[in-house]
């Protein structure tokens, strides 16, 4: 059904979306039957760049029924992300995919449980844009761990998703508030046992998606388990 395809995309996009992140929106290859289940990952390369021919997965942010761009996020950590900082609206990448299994079937009726930290509120980004925009009746409650206010990836969007779907609902807590310049009135400290068992409010029946760095997700599969959600109710997406 989804079939690995690949297409040299142009750049339509590129949105500073906080001081560290950079989100890019390629057009959608129309007419090419390309289709991808929300949590996905592509592999992405440069095109006839001599320097860098290996790519890298980066997982589609972008909802699952949108037909006008494709969209991924990152920030500058290493070789190739410095590369895509420097591009520009018109340029091209080389898109192969969807690839993974970190992917979220529309058939299942439960509650969804997205927890990820940093960037790895992409992949659960594309969950809950398709959600909203089926619209589906899943409860979905995002757990959303970043450093500081200003590094809060989507911020607006998440607000606007919960006044446009009511099964929606998200918390943001923040590790580092003495590194931010903004007063932060919300949560703080890193997600932890009593923030996840608020958030699953039905434990046999849930599905939680995970996606961040090793350690963070490790530590997330961890309670849940001490909690009793078994292993095959609990989907990964492990980065580094």
């Amino acid at each position: 059904m989804h079939q690995v395809q690949e297409h040299i995309l142009r750049i339509i996009e590129i949105v500073q979306e906080t001081p560290q992140v950079r989100l890019l929106r390629v057009e959608y290859p129309k007419g090419s039957g390309l289709t991808y289940l929300p949590g996905q990952f592509f592999m992405v390369s440069l095109v006839n760049d001599p320097d860098v021919k290996v790519g890298r997965a980066y997982s589609v942010a972008s909802s699952a029924l949108n037909s006008d761009h494709i969209e991924i996020g990152f920030d500058k950590v290493g070789v190739f992300t410095t590369k895509l900082f420097e591009l520009k609206a018109g340029d091209a990448l080389r898109f192969k995919g969807p690839y993974g299994k970190f992917a979220f079937d529309s058939s299942f009726e439960g509650d969804v449980i997205l927890i990820g930290a940093g960037t790895g509120i992409t992949p659960l980004m594309s969950i809950i844009r398709y959600c909203t925009d089926r619209p589906l009746p899943n409860a979905l409650r995002l757990l959303y761990s970043v450093r500081t206010p200003e590094s809060i990836i989507y911020r607006k969007e998440l607000e606007d998703h919960k006044g446009k779907n009511h099964h929606f609902d998200y918390t943001i807590t923040i590790t580092r508030p003495d590194e931010s310049q903004e007063r932060w009135n919300g949560k703080i400290g890193r997600i932890d046992v009593s923030m996840i068992q608020r958030a699953i409010l039905h434990p046999q029946t849930s599905v939680v998606f995970i996606c961040g760095a090793k350690e963070f997700v490790f530590s997330m599969i961890e309670m849940l388990e001490g909690m009793g959600i078994k292993k095959e109710q609990i989907k990964t997406d492990v980065w580094g």
